[in-house]
């Protein structure tokens, strides 16, 4: 795997030690700020192991050290347990079933506190100190840019496992960030899908469709994400054949929408579609949505409807509407590779699709370490040969589906065979998958239209 004709610094773990040593990892005097090591402790029993055990030179190969992050308190505490609750279930199952050709999966775990300035800190700290061999983890993208630096400066190979902005492959392109590669779709995935999903409806003439006349009115909140997803939508639907009829941007606390929305309905669309991330404002948007007479028009709703406070809110007003996320947890696959029983075992928390990827996170980490030939030849690769081996790894099965990187370091997105965007409908408080059809696990309820 190593060509022994390289010089002694060629790998990525001796060129690792060597930025140490010149002062590269410059940032090791922010390690402060990550917390104290019982915060950050490993899944192998023992708190706060040396960097000394860690090291190139001193270190035995029965393990592979792990660093992943993510916001373990803070705001998002809830989706932190829930990624934190995938990593452990599945190193847990691959060290019970012999680990990585008999080398345990050693987790350390960094705390992003949804702060880029945090994350940075805190992964900093993993590598100073507890010489991780590879790193996993990630969920706000702009936590993540900071991170993918942080990587890059030292040679560290990283697995992103839940950030969407493409401004991070434009990173990875743009200062040749070999060792990093990311797993979650782009947030151009939402808008692609749904331009597929609106053919499909068309096609299988379900619910109020087909539509003669296929006009849609697009409602966002008003940040970049919410303009930039509604943006994009708009060219996939009209690709497909419908017409925009009108695009409106709401404030992202908003929640009061009955003048916008009776506007909207003058206009006799037949369809609204809306994407916001406020729980509060879904859930009055659709609500509102339903106490009009919108005749037999559709209403979609990009993400928020997919978060259990908004659907609580919009109560029975959501019934029949539809939702896209993504990455989001497939239960055929997860169910294949046995993850369910696991989980079940370790929490009463649902399995969420912020769970799934990270337990495909270290999924993709463990067979990539094992067809390398396992820990010693995966340390001792360089950076070349990493980007080299994930871009030739064979497809890797997920709980979101099945990640094949391409040659831009993102993994292929978009479909059944790769890892598509999950379509639900709302059905009396719950979230029936319903499409893409070939991996539904429902079918669409029309006893609402």
């Amino acid at each position: 795997m190593v060509d022994n004709t390289e010089s002694p610094t060629d790998t990525i773990s001796e060129r690792r030690q060597l930025l140490k040593l010149l002062g590269a990892g410059s940032l090791v005097g922010l390690a402060g700020c990550a917390g104290g090591s019982e915060e950050n402790e490993n899944t192998g029993g023992e708190e706060g192991a040396s960097s000394e055990e860690g090291s190139a030179t001193e270190r035995s190969y029965d393990t592979l050290r792990v660093g992943v992050y993510g916001p373990l308190t803070g705001p998002t505490a809830n989706i932190g347990e829930a990624k934190r609750t995938g990593w452990e279930v599945v190193a847990e199952l691959i060290n019970d079933n012999g680990g990585i050709n008999g080398a345990e999966i050693e987790l350390f775990f960094a705390d992003s506190e949804s702060e880029p300035g945090q994350g940075r800190s805190a992964v900093n700290r993993l590598i100073q100190e507890e010489n991780i061999d590879i790193l996993g983890g990630g969920y706000h993208s702009d936590v993540s840019l900071s991170v993918v630096e942080l990587a890059n400066e030292n040679d560290l190979p990283f697995i992103i496992d839940e950030s969407v902005s493409g401004a991070i492959n434009d990173a990875i392109l743009e200062q040749n960030m070999e060792t990093v590669f990311k797993t979650a779709p782009p947030s151009q995935a939402y808008a692609v899908a749904w331009g597929n999903f609106v053919r499909d409806l068309q096609e299988s003439e379900v619910g109020y469709f087909p539509f003669e006349d296929q006009t849609i009115a697009m409602i966002a909140e008003d940040t970049s994400y919410g303009i930039s997803v509604m943006e994009q939508t708009a060219e996939q639907v009209q690709e497909a054949g419908w017409e925009v009829i009108s695009q409106d941007e709401v404030p992202l606390d908003e929640t009061d929408f009955t003048s916008l929305l009776a506007r909207i309905r003058s206009q006799e669309p037949d369809v609204v579609w809306a994407i916001q991330t406020n729980s509060a404002g879904t859930g009055a948007l659709v609500s509102q949505f339903s106490e009009l007479d919108f005749g037999e028009a559709h209403f979609f709703h990009n993400f928020g409807l997919s978060v259990g406070q908004a659907l609580e809110q919009a109560g029975t007003g959501a019934n029949g509407a539809f939702t896209i996320t993504h990455p989001a947890e497939i239960p055929e696959l997860i169910r294949e590779k046995g993850w369910d029983e696991a989980w079940a075992e370790s929490t009463e928390l649902d399995i969420s699709g912020n769970a799934a990827t990270s337990m495909t996170n270290i999924e993709v980490i463990a067979k990539m370490v094992e067809s390398a030939g396992g820990v010693e030849q995966f340390v001792e690769m360089s950076r070349t040969e990493w980007e080299e081996h994930v871009i030739g790894q064979d497809p890797i099965t997920g709980g979101v589906g099945y990640i094949d990187f391409q040659e831009n370091h993102q993994a292929a997105w978009g479909g059944p065979d790769t890892i598509p965007s999950i379509g639900y409908q709302a059905v009396d408080g719950e979230l029936n998958f319903v499409w893409p059809f070939e991996l539904a696990e429902s079918e669409i309820n029309t006893e609402f239209y």
